[in-house]
């Protein structure tokens, strides 16, 4: 830990341009495109620098390859907020691009692994190893609730919210911090600089703050289990001790069909983290993915 300013990253990162359907992507590399490729997909309001912790802590060789989503990090801006199926067929267009015709492994967290792990199973071929971080699909919907977020939707892309300005670096590492109480200072600092923008009158995050966010699709728990039917790919499920607020794991009987559907054996659970268990616990995450990656059977720590 540096106490007197940012992390410093142990491995340097190079970022490519691609254009992924029409969108200017930004897709950020560590490692030799000699070694083992691994695609790493990150969460909604997140971007792909995010993994710079469990890189560091990777031993073997890897060649990262880890794009910024869509309205994220160095990626072009939409002129809507995307929905699931954008970041689907993304991924789709991405993995056609940079590794055609082969298949891989995929490491997504939150919305980066529900989009692999749903890519996974309605694509089999393409995807010979899964592991999906804190990502259990999305909560299933009150009933009636379809009416109630449509008029939303509809209303804040009306007028949608002015993007938020921060007065420093400092300002934006402690409000990550507020989110995150085990995030130590030198890594909010260095996600706070590496996701950010200098704006009038201060900074802001990267993420397209200023679209309204969309409907997600596949709410209806049916629809994800079909889905996740046709997965091959040896899979890994990871999950963080701490409970996230309307997350498939508060909803006891729509986690419990979950686990019992993916099977209870390809999960695991990592103590004392909360749902960024890559800032949380890096080295822990790091060995649970490389050893899942070169081992013939899923670590031994299942979830009760």
């Amino acid at each position: 830990m540096n106490e007197f300013g940012p992390y410093l990253p142990l491995k340097r990162s190079h970022t490519t341009e691609y254009i992924i359907r029409g969108v200017p992507y930004c897709v950020r590399t560590w490692g030799s495109p000699d070694a083992t490729p691994l695609i790493f997909l990150h969460g909604i309001r997140d971007a792909s620098i995010t993994f710079q912790f469990v890189v560091d802590a990777l031993q073997n060789e890897w060649f990262i390859i880890a794009p910024d989503w869509r309205g994220h990090g160095g990626s072009g801006l939409t002129a809507y907020q995307p929905w699931f199926h954008d970041y689907l067929a993304d991924l789709d267009a991405l993995l056609d691009t940079v590794l055609p015709d082969q298949a891989v492994r995929l490491v997504g967290h939150s919305l980066g692994g529900n989009v692999a792990s749903v890519y996974a199973g309605i694509f089999p071929p393409r995807v010979s190893h899964l592991v999906s971080i804190d990502a259990f699909a999305l909560p299933r919907p009150a009933r009636g609730e379809i009416a109630t977020r449509l008029h939303d939707w509809l209303q804040v892309s009306r007028s949608p919210p002015p993007s938020r300005r921060y007065r420093s670096i400092d300002e934006m590492a402690r409000r990550l911090q507020l989110a995150n109480a085990r995030l130590p200072l030198d890594k909010a600092l260095f996600l706070a600089a590496s996701s950010s923008r200098e704006v009038p009158g201060g900074f802001s995050w990267l993420s397209n703050e200023l679209e309204p966010r969309s409907m997600p699709t596949l709410r209806a728990l049916d629809d994800w289990l079909a889905c996740w039917k046709g997965i091959t790919a040896r899979k890994l499920w990871i999950s963080a001790s701490d409970i996230r607020p309307k997350s498939m794991a508060s909803d006891p009987e729509g986690f419990a069909v979950v686990l019992n559907h993916i099977g209870r054996e390809s999960v695991v659970q990592v103590p004392n983290t909360g749902h960024n268990i890559h800032h949380d616990a890096p080295k822990q995450l790091a060995h649970l993915i490389e050893s899942f990656m070169t081992a013939t059977s899923t670590p031994k720590r299942p979830i009760q």
